[in-house]
Formats: structure tokens, sequence, C-alpha cells
């Protein structure tokens, strides 16, 4: 993230402002919005595996952070309390985040990691030249199987959902009941990882300019976006390359501009700012789908056994002493 929150601290005063931070419309829309831009974010983790708790604490990182700017921002340098306070994480977590370095932050592997790692490393899972050999998805009593791998790293996660989770990032084959590991570590190619920080910046500054918007009046930065439906998804495509073209002529105009400003500031003081200037297409489905989820298996209904069915019913002896009656407690 890369709003600029030391030169803007009027900015991060909307705090105090009660009746508006809780107004329940604002909430709901600050919510909304926050869902908007976190999904695709879990998108991406989830596609570089890495796992929730781990999401967890880089935005109890971000929240440490983003805090203590505040602070700044406001002419205050804040204490570990005054963090605690203002972001509702405990003081001992604060402490712990301020002093974690960024590449402590992904710190154990997923689960699907592990059972890779241990496929390809443990004995009991390789064959005679020393290879991930294939496992039957599962086998009787205690031998070697997906089944007794995914329990062998996992004792929360089912296996089969274990073994889609592996099917879903390419890690392993399934054929009939046999599964084959394809990869024994996902490592994303150095170009990839290129790109991945690339889309960071420019996703973190494109929403560093639209909060700045928000939160100021006139808005001082170029945030702007034509949104169009009723297209099919040919025309979409089209309207993806007529941006090229005119990203092309646009950038062509502003390239030699931009290096004179760039030239004349060359030696000039204070000249530690930066600038990004972008343009985006996207196009998907004008109805956003609820989230799909497969329903929870139908539970069968156990059979009575049938030498109990066919026990006759014994007569009880009445009795002048009432009974007394056991009332059966639910909990729902």
């Amino acid at each position: 993230m890369c709003f600029n929150w030391e030169t803007h601290a009027s900015l991060l005063r909307f705090k105090t402002d009660i009746s508006v931070s809780d107004a329940p419309d604002t909430k709901l829309s600050t919510v909304e919005a926050a869902l908007a831009m976190l999904e695709p974010l879990a998108g991406l983790l989830l596609t570089r595996e890495l796992p929730y708790a781990d999401a967890e604490d880089l935005l109890k990182m971000a929240y440490v952070h983003a805090s203590a700017r505040a602070f700044v921002a406001q002419g205050k340098l804040p204490s570990v309390s005054n963090l605690s306070v203002a972001t509702g994480i405990r003081r001992r977590e604060v402490k712990r985040l301020l002093e974690t370095p960024l590449k402590a932050a992904a710190r154990k592997p997923s689960v699907a990691s592990q059972a890779r790692l241990r496929w390809a490393t443990d004995p009991a899972y390789l064959d005679e030249s020393g290879q991930p050999r294939p496992l039957a998805r599962s086998a009787p009593g205690k031998q070697v199987s997906f089944t007794t791998l995914a329990s062998s790293v996992s004792k929360d996660m089912h296996p089969r959902a274990l073994l889609d989770e592996l099917l879903r990032i390419g890690a392993v084959e399934e054929n009939d009941d046999q599964v084959t590991l394809l990869q024994t570590d996902y490592r994303p190619p150095q170009a990839e990882d290129e790109l991945i920080r690339i889309a960071g910046a420019n996703v973190g500054d494109h929403l560093s300019a639209a909060l700045m918007n928000v939160l100021s009046n006139p808005p001082p930065l170029v945030e702007r976006a034509i949104f169009l439906d009723g297209l099919t998804q040919a025309s979409a495509r089209q309207g993806t390359e007529l941006t090229r073209g005119v990203w092309r002529d646009l950038l062509q105009g502003l390239r030699s501009k931009l290096q004179t400003l760039s030239d004349a500031d060359a030696h000039a003081p204070q000249n530690n700012w930066r600038m990004r200037i972008g343009l985006y297409t996207y196009f998907a489905p004008e109805e956003r789908l609820p989230v799909p989820v497969a329903p929870p298996p139908k539970r069968t209904a156990r059979k009575t056994p049938d030498k109990l069915a066919k026990v006759p019913s014994r007569k009880r002896a009445t009795s002048t002493v009432p009974a007394t009656r056991k009332l059966k407690s639910s909990e729902n």
C-alpha cells in the first residue's frame, strides 16, 4: 500500500466524527467495498497457497502499520498501547507484529504443501528408486494410502477435501482409485513472481488513489472509470483491444512531457517523490452469483436389527405408586 499518509494528516481525522463513522449505511458500504477488494486478494493468496493463518497475520500487520502512520501524520509518535487501542489488537500481538520481518510472515506451509513434502520424502510413500509412488485413495487397515497420508499431515481436514485441493492446484492426478503426485513443491516461475510484485504495486497505488479521493474534498488525483453493461463477451474483448490502442496513444503523448519533468527535477531539492499512471480493463458476467457451496451429505437412518425387532413386548406390572417420569432434554 502506497497511500501517502504522512502528507495527508487531515484525511485521517475522519475517525473522530462519530456521527459519520457510526452510521449504519456508512458501515455497510464500507464492508461491501472491503469485501469487493478482499475477495480477489484472497483468490491470489489461495493460488499462491498462503494459508489463512498467514493472511490473518498480514491483515493485522496492515492494521498496525496503517494506524502507526496515521498517528505520525497527526504529529504523534504512537506507543504500542496507542496502536492496540486504535486497532483492537492486543498489546502483545502488536509488539510481535512490529518486530516481525515481512519475510517471516509466511511461516507455516499449507496442508497441501505439507502433504506433498511428506509424500516426496517419507520412505513409506516412496518406491524402490526413491520416487513418490502412486497411492490408492484408501486401503484397509493401516496400509499406506492417500487417506493415511492426509491423516498424517492434518486431523482437521478430510482426505477428500485435501485431494480436491491438490487436484485444484494441479499437484496430483486421480485415475480411478489411484492418486499420483505430479509436483513435489509449488515454486512460481521467476517471471511470474516479478509480475505478482508489479501487480501488487499497481493495485496498491490504484487503491491508494481511490481512498485519497474519497477522503479529500476536492479529490486531488485522477481516478476514473467507464462502466458498460448489456454487452456480449465478444464485445467486451473488442473493448479491451480498443483500450490497448488508446493506451499506446496516451503513452506516446505523455512520455516526452513526463521525461521533461523528470529531467528538470534531476538535481532539484526534495526530489524524492514518485508517480504512477495506469489504465486497466476488466469484464465479467453482470450477475454476481451467490457463493457456491455443495450441500451437506444426507444422513441415512440406521436400520433396526432384525433380532431386536422380533423381541415381543412384555407387559409391566402396574403399581399404585406413581412412577417418576424422566424428561429428555434437547438442545438445539
